[in-house]
């Protein structure tokens, strides 16, 4: 999927989320979300190493 598709898959969604009044919510599930990830993706939940071991 092409980022042009992307762009106007994102901007219809925009469009709908202010016309129906959902913008805050959206915005707000999108924080979530974000945090969410930046929470999943740090450093130490990726566990251990497998090291070679030292003779």
């Amino acid at each position: 999927m092409g980022i042009d598709k992307l762009i106007q898959i994102a901007a219809t969604l925009a469009v709908l989320a202010v016309s129906t009044g959902r913008l805050p919510q959206i915005l707000h599930a999108v924080r979530v979300a974000q945090i969410q990830l930046v929470h999943d993706s740090r450093a130490s939940a990726w566990g251990r190493p497998l090291l070679l071991p030292v003779k």
